[in-house]
């Protein structure tokens, strides 16, 4: 998200050009999408001409009654944007947004008059971007003017935190703890390729899924191959014997060059190091990890290649159930056990929005990406534990790689309710700790969207959460019950002498 600040002398002006047609005629549907609470204005709807007159006199008059007059005019215009192709944004999470920015810069503070000003919301932009326009008073009630001091950082940082809790597009260079940011170059490919999300997210994912759901780095290796992406080592200089970075790339198609990622451009704690401190990870555990790397296909087969048995669904839920009792006795302070819980979980999550979400990311890929968030630190935290959740990565292959049976639909719900507590527990901890952003990100509408999905597995049939295995009655059901679907990553059959379900 982008904020850009101008100031004016005329709020009469400013709110004529926003409700005008705009310079390339892009204004449609011009209304005010929240206020002030001295403004009186009525919310969602076209404004007549006197209407727009009296919201424009509005934000002029404590300036006209105070003849205030601060250096560089009265009015403030921040227009908040968003890049072309992000998640869009309804008229009720705009207003939530722009009351996040106004108290954040003290137009509306607690003890102080507050200064009049609105949002206003029409088209988006002749390049595509979505945006609101907020215009305001930097003259209160009372005569006293809005102190801008640091208004800059502050709005930078309000961006930042919106981008998180609302999963939008982080822009490159923002500071502290989360993702990376994306380039224009990444934006404008992921349009032109027609993707459905960067491929940036897409491969996180993929790496998180096989990073919790692997017990040591030859199998991280084997399932990162197996779900189609590219991958290559990177060695120590001077030899092969030692791999301390790798880098990931989606297939492409068109004679279209891969785009790489190392881990660390995914997020902080992709980076192999950081992968390593969950593995378990003998001599042997190192050596054979390198075969892997070095291998341009896996030789080998491990747990990865095995299919689960339908009954395994039901371990996880207890195998989740005891993970969030665990879970919940953990202190609010102790930064590393809850930042390993929400890396584990969004692992499972990642596992689950990979198999069944496919190439059309829903709410299990916006779990996925709430809980990465929440499991970044920064340099002077402590480093992410397991030692809370040690079942999680048991979870993650069940979910990665078990058969459907009659029972599985009744056990996803279970499954996704003790995965919701988990979304509940984590954001509790971070409200405690006053990460509100943090906390508003993990819950909200997310869990309206976790609890849809809920009852949707409890309506559904096990034929139809996998496609290519459905009654023509189930594609109606699954159609109107709009159960996500896409093709399992693994489907391989059980050899005579593989064991039954997934070791752990």
């Amino acid at each position: 998200m982008i904020g850009k600040v101008t100031r004016g002398a005329s709020g009469r002006a400013l709110i004529r050009y926003l409700f005008g047609p705009g310079r390339a005629n892009e204004h449609t549907d011009q209304r005010v999408i929240t206020s002030g609470i001295v403004m009186g204005v009525e919310e969602g709807r076209a404004l007549s001409s006197a209407e727009i007159a009296d919201l424009g006199t509005a934000l002029d008059s404590a300036n006209g009654a105070y003849r205030t007059n601060p250096e560089g005019g009265h009015i403030w215009h921040l227009s908040l944007s968003l890049p072309a192709g992000d998640r869009r944004l309804t008229d009720d999470q705009w207003a939530e947004i722009a009351h996040q920015a106004v108290e954040a810069i003290g137009f509306e503070r607690e003890g102080l008059h507050p200064a009049a000003w609105a949002a206003v919301g029409h088209g988006a932009t002749a390049s595509g971007n979505q945006h609101i326009h907020i215009a305001a008073s930097l003259v209160r009630g009372d005569g006293l003017g809005v102190n801008l001091w640091q208004s800059q950082r502050t709005l930078s940082r309000v961006c930042a935190e919106i981008e998180h809790a609302y999963g939008l597009t982080v822009v490159q260079g923002r500071e502290g703890r989360g993702m990376p940011g994306l380039t224009r170059a990444e934006l404008e490919r992921t349009a032109r390729e027609q993707r459905a999300e960067p491929p940036r997210f897409t491969l996180a994912r993929i790496v998180r899924e096989a990073s919790v759901a692997s017990k040591d780095e030859a199998e991280f290796v084997r399932r990162l191959r197996g779900s189609g992406a590219l991958v290559r080592p990177r060695f120590e200089p001077g030899g092969k014997e030692a791999v301390v970075g790798y880098s990931v790339a989606l297939r492409t198609g068109d004679g279209d060059k891969p785009i790489w990622f190392g881990g660390g451009k995914l997020a902080k704690d992709l980076t192999l190091p950081n992968l390593r401190q969950f593995w378990e990870q003998s001599a042997g555990d190192r050596k054979a990890a390198v075969v892997e790397w070095c291998a341009t296909r896996s030789n080998s087969l491990g747990r990865e290649a095995v299919l689960g048995d339908p009954d395994d669904w039901q371990r996880a839920v207890v195998g989740i159930e005891r993970s969030v009792e665990r879970l919940m006795a953990v202190p609010v302070s102790d930064l590393a056990a809850w930042r390993g819980a929400a890396r584990e979980a969004a692992g499972v999550f990642s596992a689950w929005s990979r198999r069944f979400e496919g190439d059309r990311p829903g709410p299990m890929a916006d779990a996925a990406e709430a809980l990465g968030r929440s499991a970044q630190s920064r340099p002077e935290d402590p480093p992410p534990s397991r030692a809370a959740v040690r079942d999680f990565r048991g979870i993650a292959a069940i979910v990665a790689q078990s058969e459907l049976g009659n029972d599985s639909p009744i056990a996803w719900a279970m499954l996704l309710s003790q995965l919701g507590r988990t979304l509940d527990a984590i954001g509790d901890a971070h409200a405690v700790r006053g990460e509100s952003q943090m906390a508003k990100a993990l819950g909200g509408r997310l869990s309206a969207e976790i609890l849809e999905l809920h009852g949707r597995f409890e309506a559904s049939s096990s034929q139809n959460l996998i496609p290519g295995e459905q009654t023509q009655d189930d594609r109606a059901a699954a159609a109107m019950h709009e159960i996500p679907k896409s093709q399992p990553r693994h489907h391989r059959s059980r050899g005579p002498n593989q064991a039954r379900g997934i070791e752990r």
